[in-house]
């Protein structure tokens, strides 16, 4: 079954599951399970409940997956720390090496080095990049705000930023987050870090973000793609 939000295709399968279930692929294809026992009502109604969600990542992450599609190639574009940087590659090498600097993205590849295989090290690349970053991050923040992490890591996250397991304090961050500006990552540490202190998003919990990190709102717009309120 196919419901509509707008002009985005929401693909709905019924399941032996209590609780409905929401997700969108790279491509921004979404699709909903549904418990077997739910009514059509129910579900019109979560899909309204979830509609502004829906349609943010519905579109941010169509922009991202066209561009997995498209061949990297000198003089595109990729962000790197919020600022644009352009690729140059060059043939030459028996192995991929990738450096930043001022504004460019050197690639030295093998011939006929493959799309695919260009992208897997250039998420490799931006995750060496992000690793020593991120320990700073997470070794000064915890110590301010009085928690322990004891594991952290990166990966690529369809629809989130970040997630904690306040139970073996383990944190993850997307690592897209090395595409943004720095504030953004130091906003998703001191996120994370609080539910450490506090795992519900409620007042307590923006009274702890208020506290440690008070510009935390320019960081969440930017991450947001919105224009932060004056």
């Amino acid at each position: 079954m196919v419901i509509l939000l707008h002009d985005i295709a929401i693909q709905v399968t019924r399941k032996a599951i209590k609780r409905m279930h929401l997700r969108i692929n790279p491509y921004g294809e979404v699709s909903i399970s549904a418990p077997l026992h739910c009514s059509l009502e129910g579900i019109h109604h979560f899909i309204k409940e979830k509609s502004s969600w829906i349609s943010f990542h519905h579109q941010r992450l169509r922009k991202e997956g066209a561009a997995l599609l498209t061949p990297l190639q000198s003089g595109c574009m990729l962000p790197f720390k919020g600022e644009p940087h352009y690729l140059l590659i060059t043939e030459q090498a028996k192995t991929i090496k990738i450096h930043a600097d001022n504004g460019f993205i050197y690639c030295t590849v093998p011939p006929k080095t493959t799309n695919d295989k260009l992208i897997s090290q250039l998420d490799n690349w931006y995750k060496a990049e992000m690793s020593p970053l991120l320990a700073h991050l997470i070794e000064y923040w915890s110590a301010v705000i009085g928690v322990q992490v004891k594991q952290w890591g990166i990966k690529k996250m369809k629809t989130r930023w970040g997630s904690c397991n306040i139970k073996t304090h383990r944190i993850w961050l997307n690592l897209n987050l090395i595409k943004k500006p720095v504030c953004c990552l130091e906003y998703v540490v001191v996120h994370e870090l609080i539910h450490l202190l506090e795992p519900s998003h409620n007042h307590r919990f923006y009274q702890l973000m208020e506290r440690f990190l008070p510009q935390w709102r320019k960081a969440h717009y930017v991450l947001e793609g919105k224009k932060a309120r004056r």
